[in-house]
């Protein structure tokens, strides 16, 4: 399913013209035509149905009309069989060089993340403590330009956010507050038995929120472990091989989304 993420600066008007970059996605990617539909989402997560009513030189004019979430939408696309409900995950993930974290983004965003939190831990690779105002926030304008074309390629109904803010890792329980299970993966070994994913999740409604963390490539110190454990967060040992940073949150989201969406039928 193609959609259409509206700029932030829609408020719900009832045509809006298109120019740049935006209006060639439109015209030159998905190839629409006049009159043709595509499925449109604001910032907020409200849908609408977009007609393409004008084609110019180097613009586009649309007409805006607001739809139920569940209505009938008229596109050129089919929408996604699976339309919820989805699990209510938060992905932290300690900071990776540029791309991976790109990558990162990209794919959680298309499983159906809620939020994405950039971590700093001891062995992050980057280490953006001392990096000025505006290289942060071109870093976390990459990352959302990494949402919004996740968002249009993959057709999810969830709007995925960036925190804005880098956390350091001794922060990150102040910062979840207890809202709901925090999980924390590893590939050391723990002095406690663990769990499995389908003895934490197997009686937990749909809507809880559950917190991921993963490392970042050079794994997690014994003292970060210990203090996450000490301020309870639950350790999880993925049975597989070892995975590469960028491949671990993705594998645990997909698992975990897969076990919470399964169990609701």
């Amino acid at each position: 399913m193609r959609q259409y993420i509206l700029p932030k600066t829609f408020k719900g008007e009832s045509s809006l013209v298109l120019s740049g970059k935006e209006s060639q996605y439109l015209i030159k990617v998905l190839r629409l035509k006049e009159g043709q539909h595509i499925l449109g989402r604001d910032q907020g997560g409200i849908t609408y149905q977009l007609t393409i009513e004008k084609i110019g030189k180097q613009e586009c004019t649309l007409s805006c009309i607001a739809v139920n979430e569940d209505a009938s939408v008229q596109t050129t696309d089919a929408l996604p069989s699976y339309t919820g409900p989805y699990p209510n995950l938060t992905l932290m993930q300690c900071l990776c060089k540029g791309k991976k974290e790109e990558q990162i983004v990209r794919q959680a965003t298309e499983i159906g993340v809620k939020e994405i939190v950039l971590v700093q831990s001891r062995y992050c690779i980057p280490d953006l403590s001392g990096k000025s105002e505006k290289a942060l926030g071109n870093r976390f304008e990459r990352l959302d330009r990494q949402v919004k074309e996740a968002l249009q390629q993959s057709g999810s109904p969830l709007s995925t956010e960036i925190y804005p803010e880098i956390i350091p890792l001794t922060e990150l329980s102040k910062w979840w507050d207890n809202r709901g299970p925090a999980l924390f993966f590893h590939q050391s070994n723990r002095n406690e038995p663990q769990k499995t994913l389908h003895e934490l999740f197997e009686s937990l409604p749909i809507d809880t929120p559950i917190a991921l963390l993963v490392g970042p490539e050079g794994g997690f110190s014994e003292e970060e472990c210990s203090t996450l454990e000490d301020e309870g967060w639950t350790p999880v040992l993925l049975r597989t091989n070892i995975l590469r940073s960028e491949t671990a949150g993705i594998y645990a989201l997909s698992a975990i989304q897969t076990i919470m969406t399964e169990k609701s039928y």
